[in-house]
């Protein structure tokens, strides 16, 4: 989509922020009324459903108006900021750098890739600023926010090193005035009761970016999808020596998680029925002939899924090295729209926070998504003889319109059995 600005340069419209994006939420103001702004200088900090942007102006001028507070959600075309036109106070009548008949008009760079519709004349982010001063309000989100309470820090006194300013956790466990934690912390100096109001509600965190995002996608795969769910154990003492055995040769630490995507890559190619998307419209399944593994990834702007392009063919030390590509860049905002899209089957990982069990709600348009559980070792028998070993419970949750369950069953002991032969895995 592409946005016209008016020639007239007294009104700049919020252009397209990347592919498909109908709204942002404004988040901040870089500019206030009255103030003298270059080309190419940052007007706001938006949020669209994926990425935190810089949007830029598109000329030179003098800002008249700002429309819209910290929290609105603004359409694209909306006016965004309208500029002074008042003799001397007038914007410059140079040609703008960006006019409206040019293919990459209006839109903006930030934390996108260029090829969301982004124009290489304009601004790319600038580095992270300091922008916590004492007496102001901190720029956090509501996770920080809660780990600054927990740790009796006043969050306003927080310099943040983090996009635009923002506290990040790490600033918090950093800050100096942090008090010193002790084993008596929680007798000698208890936290305080937390302030709350008529409802007993302590704060309201409003449903916007990606966590309205997020609601919108889980509420139209449960709304659509016929959800079900097949669970089973796989016994991985052995892979878990298999496991050592790599961090050795490798010279770093790898954790199951690689390993249990080959097992899934190698899954999909004797089921391929779960490596499949579904179109409603048509009425179509869409069975893929490629693997796109979507990794779920925790991150304190809520839960993203980056996704693994062609992971089929990647070996266990690449797959280790992509997962912590795209999970780095996905915490960062750094990832592009397009890494977001386009997954054949999806995998979340509950066992790094500690979960055992899952049901798992598949990544519509999806039809299956795997749950890996914690490791846990356990006293487990074999021929009449006990024995020590590490057991890790796994969920597949599959659409039940396309999967029977009897496959996803099949697909799921395919996954377990080649977990349990970790040298036919691996070699």
């Amino acid at each position: 989509m592409m946005i016209k600005q008016p020639k007239d340069k007294s009104h700049f419209i919020l252009p397209d922020l990347g592919e498909g994006v109908a709204e942002a939420e404004l988040i901040r103001w870089q500019v206030k009324a009255g103030d003298q702004v270059q080309e190419h200088q940052t007007l706001a900090e938006m949020e669209t459903d994926k990425a935190l942007v810089e949007v830029p102006s598109p000329w030179d001028g003098v800002i008249g108006e700002l429309h819209g507070e910290p929290g609105d959600i603004i359409a694209v075309g909306s006016v965004l900021v309208s500029y002074r036109t008042d003799g001397g106070a007038a914007p410059t009548d140079s040609e703008p750098a960006v006019v409206a008949e040019d293919a990459d008009a209006g839109t903006v760079v930030g934390r996108v890739d260029t090829t969301l519709s982004v124009s290489d004349t304009l601004t790319r982010r600038r580095e992270p600023e300091q922008a916590a001063v004492a007496g102001s309000k901190a720029l956090a989100t509501p996770a920080v926010r809660r780990v600054a309470r927990e740790l009796g820090i006043d969050i306003n006194q927080v310099p943040g090193t983090g996009r635009g300013g923002r506290v990040t956790a790490a600033d918090v466990h950093d800050f100096d005035g942090a008090p010193t934690v002790v084993a008596e912390r929680a007798v000698v100096s208890p936290l305080p009761a937390p302030t709350v109001d008529s409802e007993g509600v302590v704060e309201r965190i409003p449903i916007r970016g990606i966590r309205r995002t997020i609601a919108r996608a889980l509420e139209r795969s449960v709304r659509t999808a016929v959800h079900f769910t097949v669970t089973d154990e796989a016994d991985v003492t052995a892979l878990d020596l298999k496991r050592r055995e790599y961090t050795t040769v490798l010279g770093r630490k790898l954790s199951f998680m690689p390993i249990v995507l080959v097992a899934i890559c190698k899954a999909l190619r004797l089921h391929p029925l779960l490596n499949s998307n579904i179109d409603d419209e048509k009425q179509e399944i869409l069975v893929k002939g490629v693997v796109n593994l979507g990794i779920a990834v925790d991150t304190e702007h809520g839960l993203m899924v980056p996704v693994i392009r062609n992971a089929d063919t990647l070996s266990i030390a690449q797959l280790g090295d992509a997962v912590g590509d795209v999970a780095k860049r996905a915490r960062d905002r750094s990832i592009t729209r397009e890494e977001l899209t386009g997954g054949t089957f999806t995998v979340s990982n509950v066992g790094s926070f500690g979960g055992m069990h899952a049901t798992p709600i598949i990544n519509y348009p999806e039809v299956a998504i795997l749950a890996m559980g914690r490791a846990k070792e356990r006293v487990l028998v074999r021929e009449g003889m006990f024995y020590a070993g590490w057991i890790m419970p796994l969920s597949v949750s599959s659409d039940h319109r396309v999967v029977d369950g009897a496959e996803s069953a099949r697909f799921l002991s395919t996954v377990v059995r080649l977990l349990e032969q970790p040298d036919a895995l691996v070699s």
